[in-house]
């Protein structure tokens, strides 16, 4: 799920697979559009423009989405998530793995 510390907000690639299969459509296409009202997602999709705003709404509550209001209608955009650092491996790692 999302992460839910606040310096890491947004989504990783693996949250994708929790959501439903129609949210995650709407969510993979926004991240390839860059950003959308909730009017241009119903048209994509053939759905009410309410049901549109709900499943937005929705994303937006989950941290997958950002509202951007501007002269125009409201639009989202993913946000995505960062990374976690690598690891560093344990001391000694290559020694022990060379030893087996």
């Amino acid at each position: 799920m999302v992460s839910e510390s606040p310096s890491s907000p947004g989504f990783r690639a693996g949250d994708l697979l929790a959501l439903s299969p129609a949210e995650r459509r709407v969510l993979q296409w926004l991240m390839r559009q860059g950003s959308a009202s909730a009017r241009e997602v119903a048209e994509r999709f053939e759905m009410p423009e309410e049901e549109a705003g709900i499943r937005l709404d929705a994303l937006e509550k989950q941290g997958f989405v950002v509202t951007e209001t501007a002269a125009g209608p409201t639009s989202y955009r993913p946000e995505f998530g960062r990374s976690r650092p690598a690891r560093k491996p344990p001391s000694g790692i290559w020694g022990k793995l060379e030893g087996s």
